[in-house]
């Protein structure tokens, strides 16, 4: 049973690629967010899978990723919340 093995610059020029494009794909996230906040649109996996090029399984899988989604929702879901409350307090106003 013969194992062919690859050789060492190959495999570090692979796993160099990959970080880079997951970087590339981090870096479309961000972007991603930024652009549904000033939309004032809804953050959510799906929308930023959508502008970002990369998968939800991605958005998922990365810790990173997952996180600045994560705090994206979970902010405009705060920045939502005080709007309706400051609806409310209008409409109730004489």
């Amino acid at each position: 049973m013969n194992t062919a093995t690859v050789p060492e610059p190959r495999t570090a020029a692979a796993l160099a690629a990959r970080r880079r494009k997951t970087e590339t794909a981090l870096q479309r996230v961000g972007e991603a967010i930024a652009r549904l906040q000033r939309e004032k649109a809804q953050v959510s996996v799906a929308a930023v899978a959508r502008r970002a090029d990369v998968s939800r399984t991605f958005l998922y899988d990365n810790a990173e990723a997952r996180s600045v989604v994560a705090a994206a929702m979970a902010g405009t879901g705060e920045r939502r919340s005080r709007m309706l409350a400051e609806q409310d307090d209008e409409r109730e106003a004489p």
